[in-house]
């Protein structure tokens, strides 16, 4: 059961935005797929000198690689994942409302997890590359991280009534959105997002 806070915020209609990894799932689904690539050291690297900079390189080494032997991969990938336990009946009571999934993790990283929870692909907004005869191009920038996210959200021409996130790069849409809910955020009062949901009076959700 929905904590009252939660559910009171619950729209029976238009946009609302969730972040993926650590939000609707335990994990991180792009760690995974660069893991199993083989390049988690540089990857993690890359991501503690510039968070953004690492979302989006963790999507460039799959240029040039096949579209269907990376999705078959994430696929079997997230075959690992932990759904959330509140993740499948919160998506039941937004029936009447347009979910988005924005996520700074490779695109083909997600869809498993989307179709897994119902959600279409074309509402999946997430680090993307174009693809040619079947293989994946170079990253479109700017990526759906931080700022990033309000970004593709506007120029989607979106306005979400509601957003989820657990992270501080989530911070930028949960503050776009009409109202907000922190999920699951690591460490305790210390935590940056606990402490602007505290400000704002936004809900906390624990996993």
């Amino acid at each position: 059961m929905l904590p009252g806070e939660v559910e009171a915020l619950l729209p029976s209609s238009g946009t609302v935005v969730f972040d993926a990894d650590g939000t609707l799932w335990r994990g991180d689904v792009g760690d995974e797929l660069v893991r199993d690539l083989g390049h988690f050291d540089e990857y993690q690297r890359r991501v503690h000198a510039d968070p953004i900079a690492g979302y989006t390189w963790a999507a460039e080494i799959l240029f040039g690689l096949e579209e269907a032997e990376v999705l078959e991969r994430c696929t079997r990938l997230f075959a690992r994942q932990e759904v959330f336990g509140f993740v499948r009946p919160l998506l039941q009571r937004l029936e009447g409302a347009q979910v988005f999934i924005v996520s700074a993790s490779p695109r083909w990283a997600v869809l498993p997890g989307a179709a897994a929870l119902g959600i279409a692909p074309e509402r999946v907004i997430a680090v993307d590359a174009p693809v040619s005869g079947g293989r994946i191009g170079r990253v479109r920038t700017p990526i759906p991280c931080g700022e990033g996210k309000v970004h593709h959200l506007e120029t989607l021409g979106l306005e979400p009534v509601l957003a989820f996130g657990n992270g501080d790069l989530d911070a930028p849409m949960l503050r776009h959105a009409r109202a907000a809910v922190v999920v699951a955020p690591h460490g305790g009062p210390d935590n940056h997002l606990v402490q602007l949901a505290v400000a704002r009076r936004w809900p906390i959700l624990r996993g």
